[in-house]
């Protein structure tokens, strides 16, 4: 049964669309980033490179929701005919460290700029949960109810583009001061995680099994994400290349789903794991 389980989630992860995407998406990102280091005519300002790195508190949010359907109609289970769904979310806080460089051009003489850069980031931290189970007896653990499950997801390292659309003028000064930058940000990550599902039911198609004949197990997997974020970011310039800046980001990933429990079509257990976060970095930025 977790052989079963391990092939489903195999082949759903091969499967996600969103990945298959990836490559043509980032190399996108890279045509624009190349656009904005050649475009010096557009521009009419000599542009500069940067590197950086960065320390953030990610505050992550995740939710794990399972379907135990047993409409199919060879299904010979006491609960033929019945869907049971159950989720469960939780909310944690980690942390994250990144290096990161890029390339900063002005617009005209208005004080905009716009920069591309590209970054890599380690994460820490998990989020962890436990689905309560849904069915008709007491431990709602019997063949075709819906399962008490735990589960656990967990960042592991990304990499993404970024655009950033920044204005450092005499309009600032009063409000933040010389030297200083206020832009908005947008961009694509690709999110290597590790996820984990632990399980203990009755196998059997009886009216009622004992504890005695139950089976337990967990399925873990490392599956990557892509996600979108967006967020605000200030730049205050510490002397004639070095920079402090602080940025708070949204990010949202995309939902990741398999088919938990193929069991010959008698019964179908989908599970979706989904998460976005919200993150606040502060980084020291070389601009060369």
């Amino acid at each position: 049964m977790a052989r079963l389980r391990k092939n489903a989630q195999r082949n759903s992860r091969n499967d996600t669309p969103a990945n298959r995407q990836w490559t043509q998406r980032f190399l996108i990102s890279l045509v624009a980033a190349t656009f904005l280091c050649g475009a010096d005519m557009a521009f009419g300002q000599e542009g500069r490179f940067y590197v950086g790195t960065t320390g953030a508190l990610e505050l992550l949010d995740a939710s794990y929701a399972k379907t135990t359907d047993n409409t199919d109609p060879r299904n010979i289970s006491p609960q033929r005919g019945r869907v049971y769904h159950d989720r469960d979310s939780d909310t944690e806080a980690g942390s994250g460290f990144g290096v990161l460089a890029g390339y900063r051009r002005l617009i005209g003489r208005s004080g905009l700029y716009l920069s591309g850069e590209l970054d890599v980031t380690l994460h820490g931290g998990s989020v962890r949960g436990r689905q309560d189970g849904v069915g008709e007896s007491e431990g709602r653990n019997q063949y075709g109810e819906n399962w008490p499950d735990g589960w656990a997801f967990e960042k592991d390292w990304s990499y993404g583009f970024t655009l950033k659309l920044g204005v450092n003028s005499a309009l600032l000064r009063n409000w933040v001061g010389s030297d200083t930058s206020v832009y908005a940000l947008a961009g694509v990550r690709r999110l290597r995680t590790r996820m984990r599902t632990d399980y203990t039911g009755c196998p059997f198609a009886t009216e009622s099994c004992p504890p005695a004949e139950f089976v337990s197990g967990a399925d873990a997997w490392t599956e990557h994400l892509i996600g979108w974020t967006g967020g605000v970011g200030l730049e205050k310039m510490l002397g004639e290349n070095l920079a402090l800046r602080g940025e708070l980001r949204y990010l949202e990933y995309e939902n990741h789903s398999w088919l938990s429990l193929p069991d010959a079509g008698k019964i179908r257990v989908p599970a979706e794991m989904d998460s976005d976060e919200v993150n606040l970095s502060l980084g020291l930025v070389w601009h060369f």
